[in-house]
């Protein structure tokens, strides 16, 4: 594990955590519980790709543009537009990917969530649709993407950047969950 990376790991290890949990609370076995919980992602990684390819996620990343997700869990959505869930109220997230260190740290959330994602499509019945949560990550884009993160968070204060970034990224998730959550039933 290279040093940027064990930073990130740890310094959002408690944020990571509180996801899961709210993320959790969804039955995966459930189309209305599915859909609600493919609908609190959305939520978060539609307008997130947009502010990262806005903020040039491809000069962190050049196969940025190959990683990106939102067309599966539309994809996933438009499979389950038969199951009626209403849109919570939301604030919409506001991003400040204004630096590469910003960018690395969103990268490091989405890219990250692409694991727990296969280990979720195992759980999904076999007719549920599941694009998003197994679309395929290559263990060396992984590692490839963690070098290049690396190269970027060298020193205390761009690493601090991209933590508060990283930090943005869980809390954009987790308040998406717990809203979702309320509507699955």
């Amino acid at each position: 594990m290279n040093p940027s990376h064990k930073a990130l790991r740890e310094g959002t290890r408690e944020d990571h955590e509180r996801v899961d949990a709210a993320f959790a609370a969804f039955d995966l076995a459930d189309r209305r519980h599915y859909a609600a919980f493919l609908h609190a992602h959305a939520e978060v990684l539609l307008p997130l790709e947009a502010a990262l390819d806005a903020a040039g996620a491809e000069q962190i990343t050049p196969d940025w543009p190959t990683r990106r997700r939102g067309a599966q869990i539309r994809e996933d959505l438009a499979f389950l537009r038969d199951v009626a869930v209403e849109a919570p109220q939301a604030e919409p997230v506001q991003w400040q990917l204004d630096t590469p260190e910003a960018v690395a740290g969103a990268l490091y959330v989405l890219e990250g969530s692409r694991l727990g994602g296969k280990f979720l499509a195992r759980q999904l019945p076999a007719d549920f649709p599941r694009a998003y949560l197994a679309s395929d990550q290559a263990a060396e884009k992984w590692r490839n993407l963690l070098d290049h993160i690396d190269m970027i968070l060298y020193e205390p204060a761009p690493l601090q950047s991209a933590l508060a970034a990283a930090r943005h990224a869980f809390a954009a998730f987790e308040r998406s969950a717990v809203r979702w959550v309320q509507v699955k039933d």
